[in-house]
């Protein structure tokens, strides 16, 4: 018997359309990790860091490495230059993540 049942290829679509990609989420993640634990204080790179490998952990968890890769670096492309000695606060830099992450 033929298999007369076929996914909702629109649907799916508007799916693939609508949906961020992994790595607009690995930097909405990263802003939010950073504008709840640090939103006032200047930006440090061990804040950056932290926040990202958390980021990591949770936006990939389960995926294999060749698709964690791809979203770290498509992230990374896009990712402004934080100013660590310019008195930007983890907050505003947080903004500007976001910001980044809409081109993904």
């Amino acid at each position: 018997m033929e298999r007369t049942d076929r996914p909702d290829l629109d649907a799916l679509l508007r799916r693939i359309l609508t949906e961020p990609t992994r790595a607009a989420r690995l930097l909405t993640e990263t802003a939010r990790i950073l504008e709840h634990e640090w939103p006032h204080l200047a930006i440090t790179e061990q804040q950056l860091n932290a926040a990202g490998r958390e980021a990591t952990r949770v936006v990939l968890a389960g995926l294999p490495k060749v698709v964690g890769d791809e979203a770290n670096e498509r992230a990374r492309a896009v990712c402004p230059r934080a100013r660590f000695h310019g008195g930007e606060t983890a907050g505003e830099y947080a903004l500007r993540l976001r910001d980044a992450a809409k081109a993904l």
